[in-house]
């Protein structure tokens, strides 16, 4: 088994940097996922900024592969806040995401949207996002095997730390029914960036369209019961160039624990795999931990994924006359 662990510590760098190099992460299709999107409402659709009735800052993060060396790793921090004057909402977000022990993207991003209500019982809240990003490769150090693509180049030519500035958009919208139901389309990458690190291809990185649904429904046990079990299912798609994401479940809360079942599916929408999460959510923060587990391969070391998403509510001094939003989604 030592031997097997060995060769993924050196396939995942090598991998990484020639997917940076050779423009493989563009092509790739696979955007940094976060298992729990329902509490990542910036990353999916930049018409949740701002929201809600109060200031909301989140953090979180990802540790994919945990038995791997140099896996996959993702972080963020966020906040945004509605501007009642303009009936606007702002955020900005920080965004990491490393993979291979070499390869890094890092982005500031910054949100508006502006809501409104067509009907009494619908809101709808279209959003925008903007974005700086650098990506960048660090090589420093490594040497090439003789076969490899880049081998009719000088190692010193090929193996340089690398890194690269470009802007990046998207957009979308987000509708809440009745207090009851949210759902959303996003469009992410809408300018193609040239996200490559090689002046061998420049090729562009494909648009990501997105639609999610999470719903609200409240249960009482009993006719003096004063808590409510909080149903709330709900999925998220994702479709990016030939590869696409199908996630699937449903949380369940009971004040103020809550807890929740989802799959996740590929591109031929058979599951692939599970993850279960668990938080507390009392007044003026929240805490969710989730781990995803492979239904395949489950002899491989890394198959698994750690998740832990903090947010904290910023209660305004002056009130503010809110937009009703789904409960257990924005709460």
């Amino acid at each position: 088994m030592e031997t097997g662990f060995r060769q993924v510590r050196v396939s995942s760098s090598f991998i990484a940097i020639m997917l940076a190099l050779s423009g493989g992460f563009s092509l790739s299709g696979q955007d940094a996922l976060h298992s729990q999107f329902m509490f990542d409402a910036l990353s999916i659709n930049p018409g949740h900024a701002g929201i809600n009735d109060y200031g909301k800052a989140t953090a979180g993060f990802r540790d994919q592969w945990p038995g791997v060396d140099h896996a996959p790793f993702s972080c963020y921090v966020s906040y945004d806040l509605k501007i009642p004057e303009i009936n606007s909402g702002a955020g900005i977000q920080l965004f990491r995401d490393m993979a291979g022990g070499r390869y890094s993207r890092t982005s500031a991003e910054l949100y508006y949207s502006y809501q409104f209500k067509p009907t009494r019982n619908i809101v709808l809240s279209p959003g925008l996002q903007a974005a700086i990003v650098q990506s960048a490769v660090h090589t420093s150090g490594l040497t090439l095997p003789e076969d490899n693509p880049y081998s009719g180049y000088p190692n010193s030519e090929i193996l340089s730390d690398r890194s690269a500035f470009f802007p990046d958009f998207a957009c979308g919208v987000a509708a809440n029914f009745s207090d009851r139901y949210s759902a959303g389309v996003a469009i992410h990458h809408l300018n193609k960036p040239v996200e490559t690190l090689s002046e061998i291809n420049g090729k562009r990185t494909p648009m990501s369209l997105s639609a999610h649904f999470i719903s609200y429904f409240p249960v009482r046990f009993g006719k003096f019961d004063k808590k409510k079990i909080i149903l709330s299912p709900g999925f998220y798609f994702r479709q990016q160039q030939y590869q696409n994401i199908f996630s699937a479940g449903m949380n369940v809360a009971y004040d103020p624990v809550f807890v929740g079942v989802w799959s996740r599916s590929a591109s031929n929408f058979v599951p692939q795999s599970l993850f279960f999460l668990i938080g507390v959510e009392q007044n003026l923060y929240r805490i969710v931990y989730s781990y995803d587990s492979k239904l395949f391969y489950a002899d491989f070391a890394g198959t698994g994924a750690h998740e832990i998403t903090l947010s904290w509510k910023i209660v305004p001094k002056k009130k503010i006359k809110a937009i009703k939003c789904s409960k257990y989604y924005f709460k």
